[in-house]
């Protein structure tokens, strides 16, 4: 997920954990907290992207790929995280009032802090990037395949009913613009159809009227309830489709093996889904990229947009459309290829460990390795140039399960 919606999250979470404590026995015991509890959610929301210090600052994009939702991306190390952070904004809190917090507001604070690294874990679970959150005990990526990375509908959810809550002009002003800006991208932008555009804006108007004539209380509540219903509405459509995109290829290809259908619904969109296949057939591996309806009644496959990216370097696909699945772009080599590579070449292995849909082009002792999902053919940022053959390991690369170890023999 982007960050600012980590920093909705946070904020929400903050907001919601207060509206609990006021209705304790003692909710005037920890009202100084407000403002520092808010920050400090925000910081821990955001918390798990601190590997971009290491591993997106003057860093190899090999290095990127491995370790940017890498090792502060899990359970162990995000609930690390969160006790120091708590550390520190209690040093914080003892030093400005002089008086360390009280048990109850420390405990308290811990478990916001907690609920805020985790929650940008499976917010980051939710889409096509992954996660693998149970490091060390497992090291496989796990996929949500739900919600596309930047979502607006969860702005529009939460933003109103926070602005409604803030105590302060500048967060107001702030929050403002973070939900203007998001319906203004969303009209200018060809990934967000006029139709999604409009719904975004009407969405807007219905939760701001809903802030305001709702309690404390009842407009959290709502915020929360939007904020899962969007989540539980696109993974729903996004099931739908995979489902369309499997029927369609048995029954257009009852041989071909599917390893994989990576699914990432179009922004502000449960309808229209951006699909691409992992398949095998005997000695052959094949990707293709398609349009996907999870309403074809509604919508025609046909009638949805793809983002640019995708299947930009594929050729166009043979298989016949219908109004579930529009195809778009096909990719196939033999499969030994993909294997003799990872198998002689350190690097190549190492890039496998985050690639999920490998496309690769040889140009004599070099070979450019790229994943689907980013494009892939030398427009991708998850491009890398390997050598065909080579024993020297990069350095610090981390033991990830490769998503597709299912391709790469033993």
């Amino acid at each position: 997920m982007d960050n600012v919606t980590h920093s909705v999250a946070g904020l929400l979470l903050a907001e919601s954990m207060a509206r609990l404590r006021a209705r304790g026995p003692n909710p005037e015991s920890s009202a100084h907290l407000g403002a520092t509890a808010a920050i400090a959610s925000i910081v821990a929301a955001n918390l798990p992207d601190a590997d971009l210090f290491y591993s997106g600052i003057g860093g190899s994009r090999l290095r990127y790929m491995l370790h940017h939702r890498g090792y502060t991306h899990t359970v162990v190390i995000a609930v690390l995280g969160a006790v120091v952070l708590w550390a520190l904004v209690s040093l914080f809190l003892r030093w400005r009032r002089r008086a360390w917090p009280g048990r109850s507001d420390s405990r308290w604070l811990l478990a916001l802090l907690l609920a805020g690294t985790l929650s940008h874990l499976v917010l980051d679970w939710t889409n096509s990037y992954g996660v693998h959150p149970f490091w060390p005990f497992d090291d496989r990526w796990r996929y949500g395949d739900a919600v596309f990375i930047v979502e607006p509908w969860l702005w529009i959810v939460a933003v109103p009913a926070l602005v409604a809550a803030s105590t302060t002009h500048i967060a107001r002003v702030l929050l403002s613009l973070v939900l203007l800006a998001g319906l203004g991208v969303a009209w200018r932008v060809n990934a967000v159809s006029t139709g999604a555009a409009i719904a975004l804006t009407v969405g807007a108007a219905l939760s701001v009227a809903l802030a305001r004539v709702l309690r404390a209380d009842g407009r959290i509540v709502a915020a929360i309830a939007g904020w899962v219903a969007v989540t539980l509405i696109m993974a729903a459509g996004s099931a739908t489709a995979r489902t369309a995109v499997l029927r369609t290829i048995h029954e257009l290809d009852p041989a071909a093996e599917v390893l994989d259908v990576v699914m990432s619904p179009m922004p502000a969109n449960a309808v229209c889904m951006s699909a691409i296949t992992v398949e095998r057939s005997g000695p052959t591996y094949r990707v293709t990229t398609a349009r996907v309806s999870s309403v074809p009644s509604f919508a025609a496959a046909a009638r949805c947009g793809q983002r640019a990216s995708v299947g930009s370097s594929l050729g166009p696909s043979t298989r016949r459309s219908t109004a579930a699945v529009q195809w778009g772009g096909e990719w196939a080599a033999p499969s030994a290829e993909l294997e003799a590579l990872a198998r002689e070449s350190c690097p190549a292995l190492a890039a496998m460990r985050f690639i999920r849909v490998p496309m690769w082009t040889a140009a004599g002792d070099s070979v450019l390795l790229g994943d689907v999902r980013y494009g892939g053919g030398g427009g991708g940022f998850a491009d890398v140039h390997v050598p065909r053959r080579s024993a020297g390991c990069p350095p610090a690369v981390p033991p990830w399960v490769p998503p597709r170890a299912d391709l790469l023999g033993s």
